[in-house]
């Protein structure tokens, strides 16, 4: 019997056809655009991903020597579309960090508190949760916000274009300000100060829930099954969590694909000041009666795809010359690290624990002696000094972390890996699987339907260690020393970044105008 995970991600979209040993047996990958209408807005265009979405399970499952018994989705938190009735979007899929919003948030932060807000939904206040853009559609797009029929994310959309019923499960309805954090029920109090009636949005239900059973014409769009089950799954941190054995206190993930994001997994919701105070969110895993925080950067995977494509053409044609993975190829020319040339990696934004919008990315250092390599040192190190200082936050909110299970495209690096483990000083385990996210709910889609027993067995047998990683003492001493400089940078520039995001919404008005 196999299962099928789909991942439904920023970038792109990947689907995996899993055996019961583990074994990859068929997967595809698509990748689309990022929309940038206006300065601080990020979509995706919403009908060109459900293709994508199509395209990716039919292949895989096509593909798959084993016909697929069961299936479930992970996907990014926060974003959401208005639907209609029908079922087609109405405007694009408007996504987590875009910071359109930050005016509604502000203002069901006055209406409810920031604290109380925190302790009734495990999240801190920010732009990017999804109740506050819906309050954005019915402010700017009134039009809209009367066709719409259900606000939905993308795994609820899922399961409405299978012809099922769009149900939310309960680590992804976290991530959108409307769920109590304790209860697992609508958080009332918030839907009512942001004038959201729940039955605008899908029904919240636990990971692992049959949602379904294809149906003949979903088969026939997406070369599925007939009566493959469907389930629900998880808002892809903490199905990438499960993914890496990560379900008890004092492991971590270390993901890093677009975003960069540690997931912590916790017994009871930890939902103390100094959480609050590092904006550091705490929802529902996917595995049974745990929670999870995250710490993340918004942008990490995605700086080296930036740079891959705005300045790495003559790496692409070495790469396709040598027959070379380009990524692989860049990391291995840059320089042993530390260096002195530091990245600040805020390329829409900072994510925790600053959260803060009109952060902006910069180069410090910049000699004429500056080398590709050395950028490319810098975007790796960058990113794994922001992966410090949310350690060092967490850690002050009351959460432990002593080892890192490393999943995600960057885990396939040993370099930067073993860069994480200087940085840090804790240990790295780089899994063998890389798509953690969609084992994670092949793993819930297989305990749903008995392919295996539980999921602490299913962990047992399919989470193995491709390679561990210790800090290395002496360059552990010298990143020591440059974490102290890199720290200095957001704070020295943070008064210029936001003075360039006003000056850019201006220009945007002017040129409009």
């Amino acid at each position: 019997m196999s299962v099928l995970g789909l991942d439904i991600g920023t970038t792109g979209t990947k689907a995996v056809v899993f055996a019961e040993d583990g074994r990859i047996l068929a997967s595809a990958y698509e990748e689309y655009p990022l929309i940038f209408r206006r300065p601080g807005w990020a979509e995706l265009d919403s009908a060109g991903v459900w293709a994508a979405v199509q395209r990716v399970v039919a292949k895989a499952a096509s593909s798959s020597p084993d016909k697929v018994k069961a299936l479930s989705v992970t996907c990014f938190g926060e974003s959401f579309m208005p639907v209609a009735k029908d079922g087609q979007p109405l405007y694009n899929t408007i996504l987590s960090f875009d910071a359109r919003a930050e005016p509604q948030a502000q203002q069901l932060t006055e209406r409810l508190g920031r604290r109380g807000i925190f302790q009734l939904t495990g999240m801190p206040q920010h732009s990017s949760y999804t109740v506050n853009k819906i309050m954005w559609l019915r402010d700017n797009e009134p039009e809209v916000f009367k066709k719409t029929w259900k606000f939905l994310l993308w795994e609820d959309f899922f399961f409405l274009k299978l012809g099922l019923e769009p149900k939310i499960d309960h680590s992804l309805v976290g991530r959108t300000l409307a769920l109590d954090v304790r209860t697992r029920t609508w958080a009332q109090p918030v839907l009512d100060a942001a004038g959201i009636d729940p039955s605008a949005l899908a029904t919240p239900c636990p990971s692992g829930e049959i949602v379904g059973e294809v149906s003949r014409k979903a088969a026939k769009a997406l070369g599925l099954p007939v009566g493959a089950k469907v389930v629900a799954g998880a808002h892809d941190q903490p199905a990438c969590a499960l993914g890496a054995g990560v379900v008890d206190p004092g492991v971590s993930t270390d993901t890093t694909g677009t975003v960069e994001c540690m997931t912590i997994s916790m017994a009871e919701p930890v939902l103390t000041d100094a959480m609050l105070a590092a904006n550091h969110g705490v929802y529902p895993h996917c595995a049974p009666g745990r929670y999870v925080s995250l710490a993340f950067l918004y942008t990490a995977g995605s700086i080296l795809r930036w740079f891959r494509d705005k300045f790495g053409a003559e790496a692409l044609r070495e790469a396709k010359r040598r027959k070379r993975d380009v990524y692989d190829l860049l990391i291995s020319k840059a320089p042993e690290g530390p260096i002195d040339l530091f990245l600040l990696p805020h390329f829409a934004g900072t994510g925790t624990p600053y959260l803060d919008s009109d952060s902006r990315g910069i180069l410090a250092g910049l000699t004429l002696n500056t080398t590709p390599a050395d950028i490319t040192r810098a975007i790796l190190d960058g990113v794994a000094y922001e992966m410090r200082i949310n350690l060092e936050s967490v850690r002050s909110g009351g959460l432990k972390v002593g080892k890192f299970n490393a999943i995600g495209g960057g885990s396939r690096s040993d370099r930067w890996c073993q860069a994480k483990a200087d940085i840090t000083g804790l240990p790295v385990d780089a899994l063998d699987v890389s798509e953690a996210g969609c084992l994670g709910v092949a793993m819930l889609a297989g305990v749903a339907v008995g392919v295996w027993p539980s999921l602490d067995a299913a962990i047992k047998q399919l989470v193995r260690v491709r390679k561990s990683f210790a800090p290395n003492p002496a360059s552990q001493k010298l990143y020591d020393r440059a974490f102290g400089v890199y720290r200095q940078v957001y704070k020295s520039c943070a008064d210029l970044n936001h003075a360039i995001a006003a000056f850019a919404s201006e220009l945007h008005e002017i040129r409009k105008a």
